[in-house]
């Protein structure tokens, strides 16, 4: 039977899933700004990126003729896709349930793991979203280059001095 954290814990896993599930996308409208001298293109960005009240940009966008500071060389419309949220990683789980179940972390993790072994709940062992700072990804890369599948694909990349 399991444990008084247990049943708050797969609540709180089960309502990240319907979240997950019952995810709408919702359409939005953005103001992009780009200024072009002697060949120079430079792009403003507004803070807040997008607005979903279509009404309130097409306000922000009027202003911005009516000022007649500058000219709309153009306007494009592209689809955009709001993601789903992403299924709970190890630390967020820890988070959440830290800050609503108010549980010490390691306490969640052995309640996720006595869920987990029992079978109501599937959770990541380990975080595959970063990589360690000490690894090479240069030398892993370079290992690909002569398989005869993906060889020819990792020869045209080389990866950033960033992630070395």
């Amino acid at each position: 039977m399991p444990g008084s954290c247990q049943f708050p814990t797969l609540g709180f896993v089960v309502e990240r899933w319907r979240k997950v599930e019952n995810f709408v996308p919702e359409p939005f409208w953005s103001i992009k700004l780009s200024v072009t001298k002697e060949n120079i293109e430079v792009k403003f960005n507004w803070k807040r990126g997008h607005l979903f009240d279509r009404l309130c940009c097409l306000c922000l966008y009027e202003m911005c003729l009516d000022k007649g500071m500058a000219r709309v060389a153009s306007v494009v419309t592209k689809p955009r896709t709001k993601w789903r949220p992403l299924p709970l990683t190890t630390v967020e789980l820890q988070k959440q349930g830290a800050k609503y179940l108010r549980m010490s972390s390691a306490n969640i993790m052995k309640v996720a793991e006595k869920l987990y072994t029992r079978g109501f709940i599937s959770y990541p062992r380990t975080e595959t979203d970063q990589f360690d700072p000490g690894m090479n990804l240069r030398i892993l890369v370079e290992r690909q280059v002569n398989d005869p599948n993906w060889g020819n694909y990792t020869q045209r990349y080389s990866l950033p001095s960033w992630i070395i």
